[in-house]
């Protein structure tokens, strides 16, 4: 049988999940909990403590120390979050490799879907997923995709886990450990780059959670230093097209408005949905502050005390 037909196979293959951990020693029990509730029936989880200060370690090894498919591992230095994945891949017993955050979680048929769905014509298998505010949730990419690497070069239009064969990542370095932020947008984009386009599953199976109020990498001061870096490293594989909408990204992270005159020279790059999207933003400010109240707090928020 070949190699690419895992769908039809009697056995299940072992997919080793990653999860680095960092200072958040109640919240990461919920993205565990999630993983351990899967309709997958065979997986492990390598967890990887980079050097908590709080209870983080002893929490662990009390609740999963004795977990047969739990594997703790602990950086006696911190790192960072791609050092901690790149230990845990290298650790992995599976041939399939996937990640989640310690403030996120899956629901329960992720791992069964992307399995089901895998085939090595791809790159690596992600998935729709949801945007949790804590009193809302939004669903982003809900179609399914071949993205192919010219997409992949404008924006980021996969998410930020995949499915993927362990001897992949490890063929290409694991995550680069230099870049402060989009490490995931830099990892697969090098996959599509080297094993060819990537396939985006439309059912949502991730909720990234963007209510509490703990620090995420998408808020950190470095990301413009990071996009920088990023854009540097692949301009050999950018047309114009890729740089003008990669420098109409690095406005949006910088919250530049733009003018119609702008807007409409812009558009000829294509992503006209975002850049309109954009434009009306700040038209319409007053609008978009009242959705993120109601997103973040809901209704009842409108009217709360400050």
């Amino acid at each position: 049988m070949a190699e690419h037909q895992i769908a039809g196979r009697d056995t299940y293959p072992l997919i080793s999940v990653y999860m680095p951990t960092f200072n958040r020693s109640q919240m990461m029990q919920r993205a565990v909990a999630s993983v351990l509730a899967q309709d997958y029936p065979n997986f492990e989880l390598l967890i990887v403590d980079d050097c908590s200060s709080d209870d983080t370690w002893e929490v662990l090894n009390r609740l999963y120390g004795e977990n047969s498919r739990i594997r703790l591992f602990r950086q006696e230095k911190g790192q960072g979050a791609c050092a901690a994945r790149n230990l845990a891949i290298k650790a992995a017993a599976g041939d399939f490799v996937t990640g989640i955050d310690d403030d996120d979680e899956f629901l329960p048929h992720r791992l069964s879907d992307m399995m089901a769905n895998y085939d090595d014509q791809y790159s690596c298998i992600c998935t729709s997923y949801f945007w949790d505010y804590g009193s809302v949730r939004k669903q982003l990419y809900p179609e399914q995709k071949i993205v192919r690497l010219p997409e992949l070069l404008d924006a980021h239009c996969l998410s930020n886990q995949a499915l993927v064969r362990k001897s992949r990542m490890l063929a290409q370095g694991g995550f680069d450990e230099q870049l402060a932020a989009f490490q995931d947008y830099d990892m697969w984009l090098r996959m599509v780059a080297a094993y060819g386009p990537a396939l985006r599953l439309s059912d949502a199976s991730y909720v990234v959670h963007v209510g509490h109020e703990l620090g995420r990498i998408t808020t950190s001061p470095k990301r413009l230093n990071a996009q920088a870096q990023f854009v540097e490293k692949h301009r050999g594989l950018m047309n114009e097209r890729n740089l003008h909408n990669q420098a109409f990204y690095r406005r949006t992270m910088q919250n530049l408005p733009m003018s119609l005159g702008e807007l409409l020279s812009s558009c000829r790059y294509g992503l006209v949905e975002s850049k309109v999207r954009y434009y009306l933003k700040h038209r319409l400010a007053w609008a978009i502050r009242l959705r993120k109240q109601i997103l973040n707090k809901g209704i009842k928020g409108l009217f709360g005390h400050k």
